[in-house]
């Protein structure tokens, strides 16, 4: 025993040793590359602009900006000329300096000092630093700058970005007259009579979901307190058409969905403030988060108003609701894509900005609200099918309005490299919803279980 305790204690002081070597090196390693800068060509500096110095310069994709830079206090070596300084971007993927541009000392206007413009092309949006760089090929030695310039590049705006809310916004009452038509009012007024349902979904998208993003993205993205708040936003807000189409398919309750959907988009006028003033300093207390409140209330009056139409086309014209109905599907799914296919095909740059904790956050909050929302149904003694239906209203992710909520909070560049999280997000929650349907339709389970469940002969036969 006492040889085993001698060698265990001889492994733990080698052990110290060694991390206390690495350490000394570490210190040695950084001392030495401190003293580097100034030992070429002494302490020379580099301002950027030509009246006052630059501390960031604003880009655009596809565009050339110029930038008067001056190197001065550059103390020359008498037996070395073939010194030359050259410029560099940090992520050339972002922004580039026109080639060829390099400075030697011959072209210095005076002894210490030089006077030039540069021209910069931006490539794709983001943060990135323009430097100087001190290169002696003698020696093969390098020294960076002691000064750099912060690029923003920004992307170029199109027409297509302007049309891209206003033509979302048509299809969504489309939508949602098409899905009035379904609407059956005496189950619709004895849900609200009870109203258990809506205020499960209530629950599961303004606490359930919220809770989730903020856990899961501060487990993945610790120290990114942007990408938290683009998390929040996407889980926060209400599912929209989409999730009442998807429980058409799954043979959910469409009537218990359409509520649901109308109660927390209307309700999103007061928890969005809510849970920004509360969450808002914390992940994100550099400024004030506005929210488009005008924006907000439109779309609640133009949903109601969309479903009050397909509910009067149903009431007052039962042959269009008959004629609208038996199209339901296949038009709901073209609008469906139409409004996704839009939405991707607009952003499409988004997916170079996808890494592998995005994904995982995109996977694991759909997949975790519909697990969490069905046992809390289940638990309050719901029915397979209206436990379904609030699951999908709670697991189907919105796409367009948090995009809306980032850029209208966000400053460019920084909305765009955000709005990869509800993307990815939305299109991975029906992603597995299609997988789900096809599961069930595989196994048979995509039947109707009890009178609750959407069943389209029975509506047929009805009307």
């Amino acid at each position: 025993m006492k040889a085993i305790r001698s060698k265990n204690d001889c492994r733990k002081k080698f052990g110290i040793q060694w991390l206390f070597a690495v350490l000394i090196v570490h210190q040695c390693c950084w001392l030495v590359e401190s003293q580097d800068y100034g030992n070429i060509a002494g302490q020379w500096k580099v301002q950027y602009g030509q009246n006052e110095n630059l501390e960031s310069l604003d880009l655009w994709t596809s565009a050339k900006e110029v930038v008067y830079i001056t190197i001065y206090d550059v103390e020359r070596p008498e037996d070395n000329e073939d010194l030359y300084f050259e410029l560099h971007v940090e992520n050339e993927k972002l922004a580039k300096v026109e080639e060829g541009r390099r400075v030697n000392l011959n072209d210095f206007q005076t002894a210490d000092k030089w006077q030039g413009e540069v021209a910069i092309d931006g490539l794709h949006f983001g943060y990135t630093e323009l430097y100087m760089k001190l290169v002696d090929p003698r020696s093969s030695r390098t020294e960076r700058s002691a000064q750099s310039l912060e690029l923003i590049v920004r992307r170029t705006k199109r027409i297509a970005d302007n049309t891209l809310t206003f033509t979302s916004a048509a299809i969504a009452l489309l939508m949602f007259i098409n899905l009035g038509t379904v609407l059956d009012l005496k189950r619709l007024i004895g849900i609200f009579r009870r109203p258990i349902g809506p205020l499960l979904g209530f629950c599961c998208r303004y606490i359930i979901m919220p809770g989730l993003a903020l856990g899961l993205a501060a487990l993945m993205f610790k120290d990114n307190k942007r990408l938290q708040l683009a998390a929040f936003f996407t889980a926060i807000t209400p599912s929209g058409g989409i999730a009442n189409i998807c429980n058409i398919f799954l043979r959910g309750n469409v009537n218990l969905s359409l509520a649901t959907t109308t109660v927390n988009s209307i309700l999103a006028l007061g928890m969005l403030p809510l849970w920004v003033y509360l969450i808002g300093p914390v992940l994100y207390p550099e400024q004030t988060l506005d929210l488009p409140f005008i924006d907000l209330a439109v779309g609640c009056v133009g949903l109601c108003l969309a479903l009050l139409v397909g509910v009067m086309l149903r009431t007052c014209i039962p042959k269009t609701t008959r004629f609208i109905f038996r199209f339901l599907k296949p038009f709901s799914v073209v609008l469906s894509l139409c409004l996704v296919a839009l939405t991707v095909g607009l952003n499409y740059y988004i997916f170079g900005e996808i890494t592998l904790l995005i994904f995982l956050l995109s996977l694991c909050l759909p997949l975790l609200g519909y697990v969490f929302s069905f046992i809390l149904s289940k638990l309050l003694c719901r029915t397979a099918t209206d436990s379904m239906t609030i699951a999908i209203e709670t697991s189907v992710l919105n796409m367009t309005l948090p995009i809306v909520l980032l850029e209208y909070t966000m400053s460019q560049p920084m909305a765009d490299m955000l709005i990869v999280v509800p993307i990815t997000s939305a299109l991975v929650s029906l992603c597995l919803v299609l997988i789900f349907y096809i599961v069930r339709r595989i196994f048979g389970w995509n039947r109707p279980v009890d009178q609750d469940c959407f069943d389209e002969k029975k509506f047929l036969v009805e009307n």
